[in-house]
């Protein structure tokens, strides 16, 4: 069978943590983070790190970030799934470009399951408890210019599978630990916007309220008024999706134009969807979950190893360099000599 590669990317800010609170979610109550209103420059957080050698803020990230793993794996909050990183992996980091890169292994757990031939569906060849860890290798790639307030996660998984969030979760988490919370985007190089969105518009945006407290009472023949919710629609516009969904904190961009015009609206509370137009196809979505429009990076099979169908790390290293330098020149970052 033949797995294909896919590479998902995020943009992402740090903001410095000012205090906690709890909220409540379906789950139960959960930890949420007051931070500053602005994004740091990553100098500040690469000034909280124990920089043992001048300038290697990098290699000190990566070894921090690892040795967090302590060699064992972290499940998410379902423990369906596991992503663990080892010293053994293939890792590497560039000082002058401010990049680190490996390899970490994630896969399911939390079942037990049975393992058959593919030939033979009757004679069980053995069992997998429900604390053991399935696993599969995966890449990553992590830029972090202690010049900007701007960085690039990248990470490698298959089409059919993969371990992203948990990894992205994972490093959410140091971040949190160093006190900065990361605000995340996806990215996509503008190349593949174009390619598959050059067609595509956003031609109406509606803002869907939460339900407000009513100052005076309503008539009871008007009852079913109270569980009505409003809705403002702002129309009869085009807003190119490669444009849009090109820029940098493209979700903040939008809201900040929609509380210009709109007074009531409450970034808490309210719900943004967008309609839109793509290759003809009409279709809605959440401003939370626009970026399931975006599409697919999918990455040549040149990249992996035919026997084992999973990547050639050199090769793939190689291959997100390229496109990291795209992404800086379409942010325009222009590097700055900073002295730790």
């Amino acid at each position: 069978m033949a797995y294909t590669l896919k590479l998902d990317m995020y943009y992402f800010s740090l903001k410095k943590i000012t205090g906690t609170f709890e909220r409540k979610t379906r789950e139960g109550k959960r930890i949420g983070f007051h931070t500053e209103e602005t994004p740091c420059l990553f100098q500040d957080f690469v000034n909280s790190l124990s920089l043992k050698k001048n300038g290697k803020y990098m290699e000190v990230l990566l070894t921090d970030f690892i040795n967090g793993f302590n060699a064992s794996f972290k499940s998410n909050k379902d423990n369906t799934k596991a992503v663990s990183i080892t010293t053994d992996l293939f890792h590497g980091v560039s000082k002058t470009e401010y990049t680190a890169w490996g390899v970490f292994k994630g896969g399911s757990t939390g079942i037990n399951r049975e393992i058959y031939k593919s030939d033979n569906a009757t004679t069980l060849k053995g069992t997998i408890d429900d604390d053991n860890v399935t696993s599969l290798l995966y890449f990553y790639k992590l830029w972090l210019p202690q010049d900007s307030n701007v960085g690039i996660l990248m990470v490698q998984s298959y089409t059919s599978m993969g371990c992203t969030a948990l990894f992205k979760e994972q490093l959410e988490d140091y971040f949190i630990s160093k006190g900065y919370k990361p605000y995340w985007n996806k990215c996509v190089p503008k190349s593949y916007i174009e390619k598959y969105l050059k067609d595509g518009y956003i031609n109406e945006i509606r803002v869907v309220h939460s339900k407000r407290d009513y100052k005076k009472p309503l008539d009871p023949i008007f009852g079913p008024f109270i569980k009505a919710t409003k809705k403002t629609i702002f129309n009869k516009f085009n807003i190119p999706l490669g444009d849009f969904l090109s820029m940098l904190n493209y979700k903040n961009v939008l809201i900040s134009q929609i509380q210009a015009v709109d007074a009531e609206y409450d970034k808490s509370a309210d719900m943004i969807k967008l309609f839109y137009t793509n290759n003809g196809k009409k279709a809605h979505a959440s401003l939370a979950n626009i970026e399931d429009i975006l599409p697919v990076i999918t990455l040549d099979d040149s990249l992996k190893d035919e026997k084992t169908q999973q990547p050639v790390w050199e090769d793939l290293h190689k291959f997100t360099k390229g496109i990291l330098d795209n992404l800086k020149l379409q942010i325009s970052y222009t590097p700055k000599v900073i002295t730790i």
